[in-house]
């Protein structure tokens, strides 16, 4: 392994697709980074937007008011530690695949055609070579 992450790249075959195969590489911080924030972006407005088609501001006191059960608490847990929640998938595709053995060209247009089947194959794959442990949040020792 290197320290620099546009080292470390993996050529994955695509058992849905023989015998085509995907290089894609390791994600740097900048890149991980960015993915968290475009994803925290996205959940943002499409929240705020949800809201306001509800009703606004009334809806929000309405639902300050609710006490949150095990069961709602658990369920936010949960997607707060799904990778398609905390990773913008578009932004990972871009800066994790680097080449591919289609005839057409690797272009983020042709990463934006993709199907949800290889698309959601990939983004996985690019981030168990760039997080093998799952932990996006590792902390160093001081």
């Amino acid at each position: 392994m290197s320290i620099f992450a546009s080292y470390v790249t993996r050529t994955v075959p695509l058992p849905f697709d023989e015998p085509h195969t995907v290089t894609i590489q390791k994600l740097s911080g900048r890149d991980v980074a960015r993915a968290k924030d475009k994803a925290r972006e996205v959940r943002s407005v499409s929240s705020l937007q949800l809201v306001q088609a509800m009703g606004g501001a009334a809806v929000v006191a309405d639902v300050a008011g609710l006490d949150q059960s095990s069961a709602v608490a658990a369920e936010l847990e949960r997607r707060r530690a799904d990778p398609a929640q905390v990773y913008d998938r578009p932004t990972v595709l871009e800066k994790g695949v680097t080449a591919w053995t289609y005839t057409e060209p690797l272009t983020p247009d042709r990463l934006a055609d993709l199907d949800e089947q290889a698309a959601d194959f990939l983004f996985h794959a690019i981030l168990d070579l760039t997080l093998p442990n799952g932990d996006a949040e590792k902390k160093t020792g001081s």
